[in-house]
């Protein structure tokens, strides 16, 4: 039997009852010159960080090595140094004995009281001892300025003798006229020799008058100031007695030599 709906002509198109097709998930078109741009991007990144990363590890590890080789030579610098000062110790010594048997006492008073005046040998007696530190936080734009200076030790020690004092020494290391404080990175040349903070500059004199000096004068107030600016360490004090050992070094003059008194001409 045949469908009334066939029969009246009312079939209907077969597309009419057909479910759609599922939509497919929409993605942006992505244009083969885009993918390789951006690829291309990617691998110049990854080679500039990756360079960069090389060249700092090579920085870094030169230098290492150049401060391992500072420190090396330094080290072996101020071994030799030991090792000439011990034999200059033990000749001055060797001299000494020898001046005693052949000078006259007269002499060899006027001898010592010349090594005396120029600082050859150990001192002692009442001063002051000054004493300069590094910041231990630093609170300052500029990091040199948290640390204690060959300059600011040179002023100090002038400030001293000019205040009076009859000798002076840093960490021990005793200060003649051929004397040279320079700086040497975060340390200080004193003698050739490397000092590190604290430094203590001991001063031997009239301990009244020098501490009233210092604390008057340019460079001990400077230092008011930037003990409370940068957190500088700064201290003086009296003593009652204070040991200086005799300078050790070599005293050769290598462009001076002795003039005669009618020489002499005072400008």
């Amino acid at each position: 039997m045949r469908d009334p709906a066939e029969v009246l002509g009312l079939t209907p198109e077969e597309d009419d009852y057909r479910p759609p097709p599922p939509r497919r998930w929409s993605q942006p078109l992505a244009s083969p010159l885009v993918v390789v741009l951006v690829a291309l991007g990617a691998l110049a990144v990854g080679y500039a960080v990756t360079a960069g990363t090389l060249a700092g590890r090579e920085v870094a590890r030169v230098q290492d090595e150049r401060r391992d080789e500072l420190v090396a030579l330094i080290t072996a610098r101020q071994e030799r140094l030991d090792g000439l000062e011990a034999q200059a110790d033990a000749l001055r010594g060797r001299v000494a004995s020898a001046e005693d048997a052949a000078a006259a006492p007269g002499l060899r008073s006027a001898v010592t009281r010349s090594e005396q005046g120029a600082g050859l040998t150990a001192l002692r007696g009442p001063g002051v001892v000054v004493t300069f530190d590094d910041a231990t936080t630093c609170r300052a734009e500029q990091p040199q300025d948290c640390r204690i200076l060959d300059v600011d030790l040179q002023l100090a020690v002038n400030t001293l003798f000019a205040e009076g004092a009859e000798a002076v020494a840093i960490n021990g290391e005793r200060l003649i006229a051929t004397s040279a404080i320079r700086g040497a990175g975060l340390s200080v040349l004193v003698n050739y020799r490397v000092l590190a903070p604290p430094y203590e500059l001991a001063a031997v004199g009239d301990p009244e008058s020098l501490e009233a000096g210092f604390r008057s004068s340019r460079i001990g107030q400077d230092f008011i100031v930037w003990q409370d600016a940068y957190g500088l360490g700064y201290e003086v004090q009296r003593a009652d007695d204070l040991a200086l050992p005799a300078f050790t070094g070599s005293v050769r003059l290598r462009s001076a030599v002795v003039a005669d008194d009618s020489e002499a001409v005072i400008r």
